[in-house]
């Protein structure tokens, strides 16, 4: 699991290729929101490595899937490679 201690935002990423997203704000734009899917890790040899997040039943409207790319160790972020993140979640223990 994944959380932003300041939002309350969290990831859960199961071991089964499902996630669950929950009170998370994907850019600065929009607000919090609740989703699901199902995620995959991209090793990009041309950019930063990512999570591939494909969001079941238009969760997000018309956003059929977002990235979220791999900081460091323990931590993932909303946003692009090149602009700072609109979101920063760090790994914690799942309940």
């Amino acid at each position: 699991m994944y959380r932003n201690d300041v939002t309350g935002g969290e990831i859960l990423l199961e071991s089964d290729g499902t996630f669950s997203a929950t009170a998370v704000s994907t850019d600065s734009l929009s607000g919090p929101a609740d989703f699901s899917g199902r995620w995959e890790f991209v090793d990009s040899s041309s950019s930063r490595d990512f999570i591939y997040l494909t969001i079941d039943d238009n969760g997000l409207g018309k956003t059929a899937g977002i990235q979220l790319y791999t900081s460091g160790r323990g931590t993932v972020e909303f946003g692009t490679p090149d602009k700072p993140p609109s979101l920063v979640l760090t790994k914690v223990a799942a309940p």
